[in-house]
Parts: C-alpha cells; sequence; structure tokens
C-alpha cells in the first residue's frame, strides 16, 4: 500500500509539472540561463516574465487535472518521451498517467515558486508541495519538493522530466 501511495503522490507531482501550452509571446532574447524568479508563498507570480507565469499557472492547472482524474487531459501536457523519476525508480508517461487516473489529492498548498529559463524553449519550474493526511497515505500531512524541466515544442510547452524529493528537516 505505501509503494502505492508513493507512486501515486509522485504522479500527483509530475502532474503538476505537466501541463502546459503557452500563448504567443514576444519575449526579447535573454541570457542562456537566467536567475530564478520567485514568487510569493500564494503563487502569484512576481516575474514580470510572461512565460515563467504561464508556467507557473501550468503547474496548477495540472493538478485540477489530477484531482479530476483526467487521465486524457493530463496527458496531452506531457511528452512522449517524458520521464518521472521518484525514490521507486524513473516512470515513463504511461505510468504516470496511470497513477493519475487512479486517485487524486483532497487538498493542496504550494509555495516557494521558483523559474529558471534554460532559453526561449526550455525551464525549470521548481516549488514545495503539501498535500493533505488523506492523500499522504499517513496520518500527516506530506511535504515535498517539486521540479519540473518544461521544452515549447511545436508551439506547445511539454513537461518532459519531473522529480519530487520529500522535504526533510535536515541540511544538505
Amino acid at each position: 500500500m505505501r509503494k502505492v501511495c508513493i507512486l501515486l503522490f509522485a504522479s500527483l507531482a509530475l502532474a503538476a509539472s505537466a501541463l502546459g501550452q503557452s500563448a504567443p509571446t514576444n519575449q526579447p532574447d535573454s541570457p542562456r540561463i537566467k536567475p530564478p524568479t520567485a514568487t510569493s508563498t500564494g503563487g502569484s507570480s512576481s516575474s514580470d516574465n510572461p512565460v515563467e507565469a504561464m508556467l507557473i499557472a501550468r503547474e496548477k492547472e495540472a493538478w485540477e487535472q489530477i484531482k479530476k482524474k483526467n487521465g486524457q487531459g493530463f496527458s496531452g501536457y506531457l511528452a512522449e518521451d517524458q520521464i518521472y523519476v521518484t525514490k521507486d525508480g524513473v516512470h515513463s508517461k504511461a505510468e504516470t498517467v496511470k497513477g493519475v487516473v487512479e486517485a487524486g489529492p483532497t487538498e493542496i498548498a504550494f509555495s516557494d515558486w521558483k523559474v529558471v529559463m534554460i532559453d526561449k524553449d526550455a525551464a525549470i519550474v521548481t516549488y514545495t508541495t503539501k498535500v493533505g493526511a488523506a492523500m499522504a497515505c499517513g496520518p500527516e500531512p506530506m511535504t515535498q519538493r517539486e521540479s519540473t524541466v518544461w521544452v515549447k515544442r511545436g508551439g506547445k510547452w511539454l513537461a518532459i522530466f519531473h522529480q519530487d524529493t520529500p522535504a526533510g528537516s535536515g541540511g544538505m
């Protein structure tokens, strides 16, 4: 049961990172690597960059797809070669979508948003999630650090990589 819960939460975290279609932007070329742009703990983007704000919004929209157990809708936001890394291993797109269909969170909170633009067609989004005890498969809520790599393919932003890590109290 614990392994199923872990895979489920991992799938949920991936979903959060996976949703993404972009609106056209007229952003000037920027440096190859841009410093992270933090947003407020409430999740509102403090960035002036519309791509960064859109990626954060897509992460949240993906969680909504998971809550609805909408595997087909969720799948449309993942690259075909997408991978999801959890402590249980590396999971394919099909495995990730299957986990989303099987369960979804009842409550979730987001904080600590950061976006690093790698170039105009790739970005890393990181944030923290706290899922209610019902989905954490135990008596306490679960806090995790999330990271998603987004790529723009065929005019759409798609999640190609996601990893979640349980938040701990220790240092590095």
